[in-house]
């Protein structure tokens, strides 16, 4: 009787790479995985949402108002700056509004862009960056009594317009 004796060391045996293989699998995934979700990571959700929820039907009251006062506003965006016409039933209109420009997908991203009143419902303001893809434009009174919406796709090709929300 013979015996073959394997001097092969462990790491040239391809039974025991196959028997490793998932478990290689699965460190290599979850590594690609903390990697990807690191450099993409979009934010918490918002701490104040059953706040936020019971706050919605403030929000219909502040479309009610727009649409009572006939608001609507229409918004260009050219050479970093903001131009707004706004139109309705305010007397006077306000010496300076602000336009939140919400990413509906990353908070992170949100900013807004305080516009001063030029005469005759019309506004300007200076964009802090250059606004690209998809975007939520909301305005707000100066004591949040009414709300303007509207979502764009950026750069646009035509103004904006704002209108109260229809819900």
């Amino acid at each position: 009787m013979s015996s073959h004796s394997n001097n092969q060391p462990w790491y040239k045996n391809g039974m025991v790479w196959l028997a490793f293989s998932p478990a290689i699998a699965g460190v290599l995934t979850g590594l690609t995985l903390l990697v990807v979700g690191s450099i993409n990571y979009d934010g918490t959700v918002n701490e104040n949402y059953y706040k936020e929820g019971r706050g919605i039907n403030q929000s219909f009251e502040q479309d009610r108002v727009a649409e009572r006062k006939g608001l609507k506003a229409s918004l260009s965006f050219a050479q970093g700056q903001l131009n707004m016409v706004l139109v309705g039933d305010l007397a006077p209109f306000p010496d300076q509004l602000v336009v939140l420009m919400e990413n509906p997908t990353r908070s992170s991203l949100d900013f807004s862009v305080p516009v001063q009143h030029l005469g005759s419902g019309r506004y300007l303001g200076n964009l802090p960056q250059k606004v690209n893809y998809d975007w939520d434009v909301k305005l707000y009174g100066p004591q949040k009594e009414w709300r303007l919406y509207g979502r764009g796709h950026f750069p646009l090709q035509q103004p904006l317009d704002l209108l109260p929300s229809k819900r």
